[in-house]
């Protein structure tokens, strides 16, 4: 009874390892305050989006703009976070998005505020959003090591899904509330103090000699190789992108579903999108807290994707507020495991001098998402919204079985 248990009561007073490094502590309070500002962002303009046309396309367009990026760009970025410091990527993303933000305050109040515009100034957030989510994520892996990578991954998963309930919620409240122009000025001033907030952290950055030595597309090939000679990271890759295409309606049509099924208010609008955020964050801090390596990434990859798919189906029926909440939150639960875990299944695997490449083919699967919104709101309005949506979680989950038999290799435990 004295002795066995007192390192284990010793963690649990210190909290999970990565917070114990200060450097991590400085860019997990960064990524707070951005998370934040970027759902409150989100938030509005869905909600401008939304009040100027009743189409499901018009919402799916908000979503491919904003991701479309990580798809044109995504393996170059690989690239790049290969060939320079990922902490200044971090960092230029922020002062972007401060001066993204600044001037989209500036367009609001001189009343150029189209969808045209508002799916360009989106566009723009997402490809610096694609800077700044695989640079910081592989920055902080070089900050706290393999061993407290699953805690440092589901305590940033803690951080966005706070920030995703109470910025969504906090969106609403400015609708209602606070002209756009000045919401729009204070979050650029949210990214212009995260840009000087994140100044003089160490490089922690050693360039592969056979990237920085090449040009790029020879780079991307010699990274492909690598992909199609593991079958653990291509299955993973293969899964990322189904379920970026498939396996997320109930996230992408969630506007939709609030304004023409539920019939939703601002501040019921601000909830329902706040909801994914709210089921995700009981996962990460379970995460989080329990401190242990995850061992089998790539089969609870796959299996969230097939639980998420299947639940899509579910969410589809529902007809009130209050179902529809619970169930987009019950999905929330399952998104962070995956989340995790595609990440956890690169960082774990790929060797360093490759991990930058690999890590801009995962941004690219993750650019399907917009794809599969755009495809999922034109079906929606020629098919009806619940119909589309079942139609895409059922190939979801078509897809992923295949992918679970095709590839044994993603579900084996890491050594």
């Amino acid at each position: 009874m004295t002795g066995r248990h007192h390192p284990e009561r010793r963690r649990f007073r210190r909290g999970p390892r990565p917070l114990q490094h200060p450097v991590f502590r400085r860019v997990l309070g960064a990524s707070v305050a951005g998370y934040l500002v970027r759902f409150v962002d989100f938030t509005i303009t869905a909600w401008l989006v939304v009040q100027q046309t009743d189409s499901s396309f018009a919402v799916g367009l908000l979503v491919f703009f904003r991701i479309i990026p990580f798809l044109v760009f995504g393996p170059f970025l690989g690239v790049l976070l290969d060939r320079f410091p990922k902490i200044a990527i971090y960092r230029l993303a922020q002062l972007g998005m401060a001066v993204a933000s600044g001037a989209f305050a500036l367009a609001l109040a001189n009343d150029f505020g189209s969808l045209p515009v508002i799916y360009a100034y989106t566009s723009i957030m997402g490809i610096l959003l694609m800077l700044e989510i695989p640079s910081k994520r592989a920055y902080l892996s070089d900050v706290v090591g393999s061993r407290a990578l699953g805690s440092a991954l589901a305590l940033d998963m803690v951080s966005m899904n706070v920030a995703w309930f109470a910025g969504a919620n906090l969106g609403g409240l400015i609708v209602n509330m606070v002209d756009p122009v000045v919401a729009y000025g204070l979050i650029g001033l949210v990214f212009s103090t995260n840009y000087l907030v994140l100044r003089g952290l160490p490089i922690m950055f050693r360039p592969g000699v056979s990237v920085a030595g090449s040009n790029a597309f020879l780079a991307l090939a010699d990274g492909f190789r690598y992909v199609r000679s593991n079958p653990a990271i291509f299955g993973g890759l293969l899964v990322l992108g189904v379920n970026n295409f498939f396996g997320y309606p109930f996230e992408s049509m969630a506007p939709a579903f609030a304004n023409d099924v539920y019939g939703a208010g601002p501040m019921q609008f601000g909830l329902l999108m706040s909801a994914q955020g709210l089921g995700a964050l009981f996962t990460a801090l379970y995460i989080s807290l329990r401190g242990r390596r995850l061992r089998n990434p790539g089969k609870l990859l796959i299996g969230a994707a097939l639980i998420q798919s299947m639940g899509s189906i579910g969410f589809s029926f529902t007809q009130s507020f209050e179902i529809g909440f619970v169930s987009i939150a019950a999905l929330g639960l399952v998104s962070t495991v995956f989340a995790i875990t595609h990440t956890m299944l690169i960082l774990l695997v790929v060797p360093a001098n490759y991990r930058g490449r690999i890590m801009g083919f995962q941004v690219l699967m993750m650019g399907l998402y917009p794809i599969g919104s755009l495809t999922l709101g034109f079906a929606a309005d020629a098919i009806g919204l619940g119909q589309a949506v079942r139609l895409f979680a059922v190939s979801g989950v078509f897809f992923l079985a295949l992918i679970w038999v095709r590839y044994p290799a993603l579900r084996k435990p890491l050594g």
